[in-house]
């Protein structure tokens, strides 16, 4: 038998371990001092030595991680851990700004990594304090597991490589990935919870289990990255995975996790192979789902489940023209995110804090993403024009802003049917108030894409797109928010949809 954390030891020794002096900003000053010293001695060492880029940038990296990782070793609270954190980010951003620090930051690619990683460990320090061997884990996960993955990526004689989303990988580098990790999670889980003495035990087989699981999850989160997300990614989704398999087990709900993750790697993979999704957007969708049903199984599920198959189905039944503005039906990672991530995020924090109003913001914000999608989908088989909502001029069908009388009923009918679902789970609710949350969002969504909305030129053929990319060369900013883009519009979209069923509520 192997001792079992579940996040919530009750530990027989006083936290933290190592405090050596009794004011904590005064550890803070001297933690914060001796991790620039390491970042000078890597400097120094990088100059002297004429390490290449990506050698010194690994070092500091490991360094780093392995400080951060301590922290909820040194510190009673997690104020100085988010003041470190929030520090790095400036710090971080600034330096990469003006090249400096090159120790850290001089790379043969454009990687944003050391900014996503204070980042990163600011969530952690924030909403998982509590749970120290969770974030020791993750930041080690994040320390070696992702180091090892590059560094045998770029080592490998053969690699085999691969591209989920932007980031180049190899099935090596991924291998190693995925070892590692699991190695990592299984000797962790069992040291640390042998050295709190902790209360609980875990069967071997379910904590070999929760050791594959979690570094699957982290795999798939550091093979679908751009500009070095997986610094973000990688910690953030190893926390959340290890923590929805220890309490789905301590609730006895394991064997359903288990079996919908089999299952939703069928139903993803089935996805990608008819191009409903790209690779990077079926690794989002199955992490995605994963965590949704961890957090609430079946009820939370099926919702953003139905959005996603009926969707689809929407999108390969009208046959759109060479003219049409509108992104590919062949979703992406950002895609995905944009229409899934407002609930995904509800789900977990339901999961961890859970609130009243949960599951109805949930509803709200998936309306409003159905709503939107099936507004595109159903409006195309209109036999009018769209007219463009603000002035009210023709456009051409699939246009941003663009709407027709077709178009509104396909919205009603969108979050009607989110709302019909979730009315197996609600008592005594006015569905009425998904409906028209959904409502409401999708003709936000249809405003900011006729006025704010990013619009971009194709250099090679001329065309107004949404897309930064067309004709497979990078587009120039036209008009409209160069940051906001259709994916932006879609995830304020969702937004809109919790604001309006929290007004009514």
């Amino acid at each position: 038998m192997h001792i079992f954390t579940m996040g919530y030891v009750d530990f027989s020794m006083e936290m933290p371990l190592f405090q050596h002096f009794e004011n904590e900003w005064i550890t803070f000053g001297v933690f914060f001092v001796f991790i620039f010293f390491l970042i000078g001695i890597a400097e120094f060492v990088r100059s002297k030595l004429k390490w290449g880029p990506e050698t010194s940038r690994k070092m500091v990296h490991v360094i780093v991680g392995i400080m951060v990782a301590c922290c909820p070793l040194i510190f009673r609270s997690n104020i100085q851990p988010i003041t470190l954190a929030a520090i790095f980010i400036v710090v971080n951003a600034t330096a990469l700004n003006i090249d400096a620090f090159k120790g850290m930051h001089d790379t043969k690619r454009k990687t944003f990594g050391t900014v996503y990683f204070p980042i990163a460990f600011l969530i952690l320090a924030a909403f998982f304090w509590e749970k120290p061997i969770t974030l020791i884990l993750s930041m080690l996960v994040m320390t070696f597991s992702d180091t090892l993955a590059s560094f045998v990526g770029e080592h490998e004689k053969k690699p085999l490589k691969f591209r989920l989303w932007v980031d180049e990988k190899s099935l090596q580098g991924s291998a190693a990935m995925f070892l590692s990790t699991t190695l990592i999670i299984y000797v962790g889980t069992d040291f640390f919870a042998w050295f709190f003495d902790a209360a609980f035990f875990l069967p071997l087989e379910v904590l070999i289990g929760c050791a594959a699981f979690t570094g699957m999850a982290a795999t798939l989160a550091e093979a679908a990255s751009n500009k070095g997300s997986d610094n973000f990614s990688v910690p953030i989704v190893t926390a959340i995975a290890y923590e929805t398999y220890l309490i789905n087990y301590s609730h006895g709900s394991l064997p359903a996790l288990l079996t919908w993750t089999l299952g939703s790697a069928v139903i993803f993979y089935a996805a990608y192979k008819v191009r409903s999704l790209n690779g990077g957007g079926a690794v989002a969708a199955f992490i995605m789902g994963i965590f949704i049903f961890g957090a609430g199984g079946f009820q939370w599920i099926t919702p953003i489940l139905a959005f996603f198959i009926l969707s689809s189905l929407l999108s390969k039944l009208g046959k759109k023209s060479a003219e049409t503005t509108q992104k590919s039906s062949n979703r992406d990672v950002l895609q995905v995110l944009a229409n899934g991530g407002i609930p995904m995020i509800i789900a977990i924090v339901n999961f961890f804090q859970p609130f009243d109003l949960a599951y109805i913001m949930f509803l709200g914000a998936i309306a409003a993403a159905t709503a939107d999608t099936w507004a595109t989908e159903i409006g195309f088989f209109s036999k009018k024009d769209p007219r463009h909502i603000l002035n009210f001029k023709t456009v051409i069908k699939g246009t941003s802003g663009g709407v027709t009388l077709l178009g509104f009923v396909g919205s009603a009918l969108g979050a009607g049917t989110i709302a019909l679902i979730g009315m197996n789970w609600l008592n005594d609710f006015p569905i009425h108030w998904i409906v028209l949350a959904g409502f409401v969002g999708s003709f936000v969504d249809s405003i900011l894409g006729g006025s704010i909305q990013a619009k971009f030129t194709c250099s090679a053929c001329g065309k107004e797109t949404e897309k930064r990319m067309h004709c497979q060369m990078h587009t120039s900013h036209a008009k409209g928010f160069k940051w906001l883009d259709n994916d932006g519009v879609n995830f304020v979209n969702t937004i809109v949809g919790v604001l309006i069923v929290c007004m009514l509520f």
